[in-house]
């Protein structure tokens, strides 16, 4: 019996019973081990989200990082990668997954994504952020537009008028 297929069948014999999974993870493993030179490299599976998964280190004194195969055509949501964080991560871990995405020619792109950081904002929140920001961008031009009379103003002891005063929100 050759390698891959010893190391397919113990993949399977963890509770994998997806043919496609076992050929990602095993892909996976392969890249890992062989072209990355990762080390303590293993394969497991979590049947509560049915995935095979790989963890490994990148150099000997890290600590353990979880790469989950994904093909490249797969819709991938940040609700999939919170449930992959929440039931693959470990205090050993940390809060990072890796989502390892292989085509159909073998290559393989690696994407980390970390526990925790902000979620991208509504639409309505940007636009509101722009209008913000274009106020401010026009105060400050105009600010710098009549430096200097505002300037000899404060010098000189200038009076502002109630009229010329405008509150702006």
């Amino acid at each position: 019996m050759d390698i891959e297929t010893s190391i397919k069948q113990d993949m399977k014999s963890l509770g994998c019973d997806s043919d496609v999974k076992i050929s990602l993870a095993y892909q996976l493993y392969i890249h890992l081990v062989d072209e990355k030179l990762m080390y303590d490299t293993e394969y497991c599976y979590n049947k509560d989200v049915d995935t095979l998964y790989v963890v490994a280190r990148p150099r000997k004194n890290e600590k353990l990082n979880i790469y989950v195969p994904i093909r490249t055509y797969d819709d991938i949501s940040v609700e999939f990668i919170n449930k992959m964080q929440e039931n693959l991560c470990t205090v050993e871990s940390g809060h990072s997954i890796n989502l390892a995405f292989i085509e159909g020619d073998s290559t393989i792109v690696i994407y980390s994504f970390t526990k925790g950081l902000v979620e991208r904002p509504s639409s309505q929140k940007v636009t509101e952020y722009r209008k913000k920001e274009e106020r401010r961008s026009y105060i400050n031009s105009e600010l710098m537009r009549h430096r200097s009379e505002i300037l000899n103003d404060a010098l000189n002891g200038g009076m502002v008028d109630d009229d010329d005063c405008q509150v702006l929100d």
